[in-house]
């Protein structure tokens, strides 16, 4: 096609007088291209391009729409996603088409190949904030990878304590149904407390779970994820192709998607580097993998705290109750993901489910039990002196307070000095006869003890009704009595 330039090139040698034949010569044209153009002042018109259409035209705006709102959405998202709307084309048209869209850059890797059963590699990443039980929580993601057959688990957290690294652990290990030789982990507290160069000291807790469940833990250079690229790659592809843009309305929402995605997409599809099926591969790999130890749930934890004086510990920004006899002491307990069990020695004395919220109390009521007891108040020097004259003192005095004969005081003085002169018998009989009588005072007391001393016989019988008379004194009830001159004396 001819352009601008040659057109002016044959225009500029047509005004300088040259004939057709010369100035094709001179251009390296063919002599009826530069009679086309002698006279010419317009280049010629582009003939339109056409496009053969694709399977994929029919969803090519919604891939556009979905990469404007989540421009890292992966393209294996975006083919499951479309396939769901009626696409029947294959993923590599979509990959295709989304590279023009947005095109990748790429990452080289040094390859490093294991035997079966060799290697796991094990990665957290972070994902953000969630609001768990009205708090905002961080969330993380434990992810699990087979260094040869590919095979992955994957598990939404909230908390990076030991338990919680145990109980991950625990559930990956069951899920790829063996334990590997090794496991390769980053630097991370709950797995490595000190490292100097190549020398490290592995986390007690770590070490624990590696001698039970028969593994060796191994840990990767400071800030080298290509020492632990196979897991550093799939937390990548749990962030891009599982959680970007999901909607879920709770962690264990969030856990459930994750294990359906792992059986339906992750370990079921062929895996970018093996082309193998990393569920397929997992089938050749189990038989090389050691067998799971006979353990029913992850290993706890042991924990000490410093009781308060109130017999409460602080574990996570809430507080429990231990026994009240480890008040001002430190506690042991084994912490697990979902509670704490309280030791003594070795014997397990009190457990507590862990709060899911901040700031909360929780008591166990039995680990106070002398508080649970009524309180017993001292007496006063005075009514425990009365109380002492007579088993049946402590009675009378309760009716000698409702009467209305002189101050109180003063009248259980006076029977107490009264009570000095005479047999303990004789007072006891006498306050009997009074609590029978409903009669209280020490003028009445005094001459029911002199009649019993003097003339016994002249003493009337108590009446039969005792029951209902002390009944009446004791709330108040007014009734009929005896006349009591017969003690002699103005009543």
């Amino acid at each position: 096609m001819t352009g601008v330039w040659e057109i002016v090139k044959i225009q500029e040698l047509k005004q300088a007088g040259l004939y057709k034949k010369t100035v094709a010569e001179i251009l390296s044209m063919d002599r009826g291209t530069v009679a086309k153009y002698w006279n010419c002042s317009e280049p010629e018109k582009q003939k339109p391009i056409y496009h053969r259409s694709s399977i994929l035209d029919p969803y090519k705006d919604y891939i556009k729409e979905r990469l404007e709102k989540w421009p890292k959405l992966s393209a294996e998202r975006l083919f499951n996603e479309i396939k769901e709307k009626g696409y029947t084309g294959s993923n590599r048209t979509v990959r295709r088409y989304v590279a023009t869209i947005r095109p990748q850059g790429s990452r080289e890797y040094k390859p490093y190949e294991t035997l079966p059963g060799e290697q796991a590699q094990i990665d957290w990443g972070h994902m953000g904030e969630i609001i768990e039980n009205g708090r905002r929580k961080k969330l993380y993601v434990f992810v699990f990878c087979l260094s040869w057959s590919r095979q992955r688990y994957v598990e939404f957290i909230t908390s990076l304590n030991s338990a919680v690294f145990n109980g991950c652990v625990h559930r990956a290990l069951n899920y790829i149904g063996g334990v590997p030789e090794t496991i390769l982990f980053d630097n991370a507290k709950t797995v490595v407390s000190e490292r100097v160069g190549t020398v490290i000291r592995f986390n007690e807790n770590l070490m624990h779970i590696a001698l039970k469940y028969g593994f060796t833990p191994k840990a990767c250079w400071v800030n080298d994820a290509e020492s632990k690229g196979k897991v550093e790659s799939n937390v990548k592809y749990v962030k891009h192709g599982f959680y970007y843009a999901r909607d879920f309305t709770s962690v264990d929402d969030l856990n459930n998607q994750a294990m359906e995605w792992l059986e339906t997409v992750a370990n079921a599809k062929p895996h970018g580097t093996t082309g193998c099926v990393p569920a397929e591969q997992l089938i050749k790999e189990q038989k090389y993998l050691k067998p799971l130890p006979p353990i029913k749930e992850a290993l706890p934890v042991t924990e000490k705290r410093k009781a308060t004086k109130t017999a409460l510990i602080f574990i996570d920004a809430n507080k429990y109750s231990v026994p009240a006899q480890f008040a001002r002491k430190t506690v042991r307990y084994l912490r697990y993901e979902d509670r704490i069990e309280i030791l003594d020695d070795k014997s397990v004395i009190a457990t507590h489910q862990l709060a899911k919220g901040k700031n909360q109390t929780i008591i166990n009521d039995n680990h106070y039990p002398l508080h649970n007891q009524p309180a017993k108040k001292p007496k006063n020097a005075l009514q425990a002196k009365f109380e002492a004259l007579a088993p049946e003192a402590a009675e009378y005095l309760q009716g000698l307070s409702r009467s209305r004969h002189g101050h109180l005081r003063e009248q259980m003085e006076k029977i107490i000095a009264l009570a000095k002169q005479h047999d303990s018998a004789i007072v006891s009989n006498a306050m009997k006869r009074s609590l029978s009588f409903g009669a209280f005072g020490y003028g009445i007391l005094k001459r029911i003890i002199d009649r019993q001393i003097k003339a016994p016989r002249s003493l009337p019988e108590p009446p039969n009704n005792t029951k209902k008379a002390k009944l009446n004194t004791l709330y108040h009830v007014d009734v009929e009595r005896r006349d009591t001159s017969y003690y002699g004396g103005v009543m």
